[in-house]
């Protein structure tokens, strides 16, 4: 909401700099379409577990625009924006139980789950522009800062463990707050309980962002996202246009200590970390108002 009122703040403040005569600004806002790229995990046939399907948001802000010439010019951007992921997992997997005051019970099975991921960032995007009639074409880089990260989605899994206990298949609401959850943190107290290799165990219904993973500090999604952008707009009349933009990722949004491997885990039983780079990809498309 802070972000939503400054970007108000600053669009309304936009005449006086149009007053300045080589300044001026104006407002867009939108729908965002967006994914995340990167390699896959696979089987040991080669197929893709994983899919990164386009997730939808919105994107509102304030531009400010200096004239070079009266066809090129440098802009200035505030916009909030909402990018994600809808993210599938369906494959070979395995699940630690942790039985009260004994050793951690190691099962192999199957896993599927599917968790719609929307990343909120303010976004300061920094570009040239030119003009040529009704179109404008742009390109610039786009710094982002993380303001919040929320996933939704289901856990099922079935199985068996090392001691060839049958895992009957259970399933788990996924209630995440990347930047706010704790280690093993569950959401409420819905609890089913097993007896799984003679221990009595505990499945959490519905957990937080870090029930597996390492115990660390560090966040599934990084603070800071840096892309280069390009769009192309058309003006309907002198003010308002319809625009279009791809953003395309150069940083690393994931971090490789939270990002690991839901196939495989290393001889000692711990999680295995994915040494990849997985990058925001967008598109935004517009309507707006240049004063």
């Amino acid at each position: 909401m802070k972000a939503i009122f400054l970007t108000l703040f600053l669009a309304l403040a936009t005449p006086f700099l149009h007053a300045q005569g080589l300044f001026s600004g104006g407002f867009r806002a939108g729908l965002t379409f967006s994914s995340l790229q990167g390699p896959a995990e696979t089987d040991d046939n080669g197929t893709a577990l994983e899919t990164f399907d386009l997730s939808s948001g919105f994107h509102v802000g304030a531009s400010f625009n200096y004239k070079l010439t009266d066809l090129f010019g440098l802009r200035g951007e505030l916009m909030y924006a909402q990018k994600g992921v809808n993210y599938a997992y369906e494959g070979p997997s395995f699940w630690i139980f942790e039985p009260l005051n004994s050793a951690p019970i190691l099962s192999r099975g199957t896993r599927q789950m599917r968790i719609n991921v929307s990343n909120s960032y303010i976004e300061t995007p920094v570009m040239a522009f030119g003009r040529l009639g009704p179109l404008e074409i742009s390109a610039g880089i786009n710094p982002a800062f993380l303001v919040s990260s929320r996933g939704f989605g289901e856990l099922s899994y079935n199985g068996r463990t090392t001691l060839g206990s049958n895992v009957a298949p259970f399933t788990i609401n996924l209630e995440h707050n990347y930047l706010k959850d704790t280690y093993r943190q569950a959401i409420g107290n819905d609890r089913e309980q097993r007896i799984i290799d003679g221990k009595a165990v505990e499945i959490p219904l519905r957990t937080g962002a870090y029930q597996e993973g390492n115990q660390n500090d560090h966040k599934t999604y990084q603070r800071f996202d840096l892309g280069l952008i390009g769009g192309l707009s058309f003006f309907i009349n002198e003010s308002l246009y319809l625009g279009g933009r791809l953003h395309y990722g150069l940083s690393d949004v994931t971090h490789n200590q939270q990002d690991f491997s839901r196939k495989n885990l290393d001889n000692n039983g711990g999680f295995v970390a994915r040494e990849d780079k997985d990058r925001n990809m967008a598109l935004y498309l517009s309507l707006g108002f240049s004063l």
